[in-house]
């Protein structure tokens, strides 16, 4: 149990260069030739110029549990149930709250999320229905909550178009579509209603409001300033004002108005989902997989070549196999698989070389020895302990 805490507390030192977060969210990326620089699974989509895949830190992570992200949660998690507690699951989710230009408290709890909008953002927050005049300069972003479930509405409105962005923070959003219905605030006997159009599943860092609208320069958000503006892919209904605004009068002020539309098949599916996320307990990991983690680590910590422990530096092929730095003088190529043996070092992984403490591989036969690697290699060899 002492080596998993030790592995874990390797790991939980090691900070995505991006976000600051752990990383306990796969891919784990090496994004810097000399292998200092690591990006977690949450910045997948930050796209840079050199990408080495680090499966050795994957691999030993596993088995482990990892802190939660959010600022008052305690709960330790496993590494494969990371990412459905953090989008589904805790109760001290944060989101930074979409009315960006007007507002004072960026990073909000989801238990308070409808408190704040009513207290500081009362003229863009809904219940069910949103209803507004359209807007005449720049894009107006309101926030509909329906049963449960909140969706984040962008309007842009010109002289000819109408600009919809519309997003749910629920993973089924295919499972709803919106509503859209435009008319005169001086005469509603003439209407246009615009029914069965797509909602987007909203992504806090891939589709950021200040991202969409050029202003956000957040590095862990791939299509920030700071990330070359790269074009937000989104579903945005655009339509063509035309043929519409005749009918209310050039000059009339036109009003709109959304709602949700729910399918059919929502009852069935909230009950599958519910019975799948709610509720869910974190396990605790049990002396057998501590034991398994362990014996990974020793596999992890040997050079794919020579099949001894590494020290020193440790570099990667272009597959990512690990070969220690003696291999690395004698061969070019990975004997793994024949690809190429990388200049960049894995530091992580070189980090926890060096600092880590294992038993011997022998102990379930007796042995009581414990060591750095520079040692335990020496002493495995010739341990009296091994009956092999």
């Amino acid at each position: 149990m002492a080596e998993s805490l030790e592995i874990q507390n390797a790991l939980l030192s090691m900070k995505c260069c991006l976000c600051n977060q752990v990383l306990s969210v796969p891919p784990i990326i090496s994004i810097s030739e000399d292998g200092k620089q690591l990006k977690c699974g949450r910045c997948k989509n930050v796209e840079k110029p050199f990408c080495a895949r680090n499966f050795a830190l994957e691999n030993i992570s596993q088995f482990l549990s990892f802190p939660c992200i959010y600022e008052n949660c305690d709960q330790m998690i496993p590494w494969k149930e990371v990412v459905d507690h953090e989008d589904f699951l805790c109760a001290n989710k944060t989101i930074k709250c979409p009315i960006y230009y007007e507002c004072d408290d960026d990073i909000v709890e989801m238990r308070t999320f409808e408190e704040h909008m009513n207290d500081k953002h009362p003229g863009h927050f809904f219940l069910k229905t949103l209803e507004d005049t359209l807007p005449s300069n720049d894009a107006c972003i309101y926030v509909v909550k329906d049963c449960i479930r909140y969706f984040f509405v962008s309007v842009t409105h010109s002289s000819t178009t109408l600009d919809i962005y519309f997003a749910g923070l629920n993973k089924i959003n295919i499972l709803f579509a919106y509503e859209l219905k435009l008319s005169s605030i001086h005469d509603d006997a003439y209407s246009v209603t615009i029914e069965n159009q797509p909602i987007n599943n909203y992504d806090e860092r891939d589709h950021c409001f200040k991202c969409i609208d050029e202003k956000c320069d957040l590095i862990h958000h791939p299509h920030s300033r700071v990330n070359g503006n790269v074009p937000v892919n989104v579903t945005c209904n655009k339509i063509d004002l035309t043929h519409i605004k005749p009918l209310f009068g050039d000059d009339s002020e036109i009003k709109f108005s959304m709602k949700i539309v729910p399918n059919d098949f929502e009852r069935c599916i909230n009950k599958l989902v519910d019975g799948n996320r709610i509720g869910k307990t974190v396990r605790k990991i049990d002396p057998t997989v501590v034991e398994q983690c362990v014996d990974l680590l020793r596999e992890q910590l040997k050079c794919s070549v020579c099949m001894d422990y590494m020290t020193l530096n440790i570099y990667n092929c272009q597959k990512g196999h690990v070969v220690c730095n003696m291999c690395r003088t004698e061969h070019s190529e990975c004997t793994s698989c024949q690809t190429r043996i990388r200049k960049s070092r894995n530091l992580p992984l070189q980090k926890l070389a060096d600092e880590i403490v294992l038993t011997c591989l022998f102990s379930k036969n007796g042995c009581e020895f414990t060591g750095k690697l520079v040692l335990l290699s020496e002493h495995e060899e010739n341990c009296k302990h091994n009956i092999m």
